[in-house]
């Protein structure tokens, strides 16, 4: 079980306590918001904070991609040629493309990540806590780390919240809790981006969906397997 999955799941654990649980239905995918709705977004804080941060980063961010030479840390040097790709892909294709750029970066569990302001100037670290695309792209991560950085670098891309989730899920492969991004497309298909450069486009039988957040909300899902028959 990751270390840095485990603290946002006690951290959203700790919500609860605070939160009232909520009659649901069973439902398939982690895109059924009436039945799952948990929260305004506001309510997790660190999760709210890091969507805040990505956005006071977000010129240093965008400066990456018109003015590369600026950015010389980590993977922020390539950013502008992904980005400059994606403008022919389909969306489908855009998936693809961040899932793999995103999971080329090296995986660094126990390190404490780099935290930068929004002129791109380091301001301090930190353990085990959602990270910013720029942060990652600076100085790496964990799996909620990849999780995050796909759903801001999409987010970039011109995909809409209302279509992307950061999931936290119990893998009975793994047999802990992980962190991957849903990606609702056109069609209502549902794709998972998980870190081991793997997209599950069909089943997700081996997840089991525990939390799901995006910018604005937080969903709770466990009653979709308590009420499994």
């Amino acid at each position: 079980m990751a270390r840095g999955v485990v603290s946002a799941f006690i951290s959203l654990c700790l919500l609860l306590v605070v939160l009232p649980a909520t009659g649901k239905s069973r439902h398939a995918y982690p895109f059924a918001d009436d039945a799952a709705y948990l929260a305004p977004a506001q309510e997790f804080e660190s999760w709210y904070e890091v969507v805040a941060r990505q956005q006071s980063q977000r010129d240093a961010l965008l400066a990456c991609a018109s003015e590369p030479k600026r950015c010389r840390r980590g993977r922020l040097r390539s950013f502008h040629r992904v980005m400059e790709r994606s403008r022919d892909l389909s969306r489908r294709e855009q998936v693809e493309l961040v899932n793999y750029y995103i999971n080329r970066n090296r995986y660094d569990e126990d390190f404490p990540r780099r935290i930068y302001d929004e002129n791109g100037r380091r301001i301090g670290s930190i353990r085990n806590h959602w990270t910013t695309l720029y942060d990652f792209l600076a100085s790496d991560g964990d799996c909620e780390d990849y999780a995050t950085s796909k759903y801001f670098m999409l987010r970039e891309m011109g995909f809409e919240a209302q279509n992307l989730r950061v999931v936290i899920v119990y893998s009975r492969e793994l047999r802990g809790y992980h962190a991957v991004v849903a990606v609702r497309l056109d069609d209502d298909e549902v794709w998972l981006l998980d870190s081991d450069n793997r997209i599950r486009k069909g089943s997700h039988r081996e997840y089991r969906y525990v939390y799901a957040l995006n910018e604005d909300s937080v969903w709770d899902h466990r009653d979709d397997y308590r009420r499994s028959p």
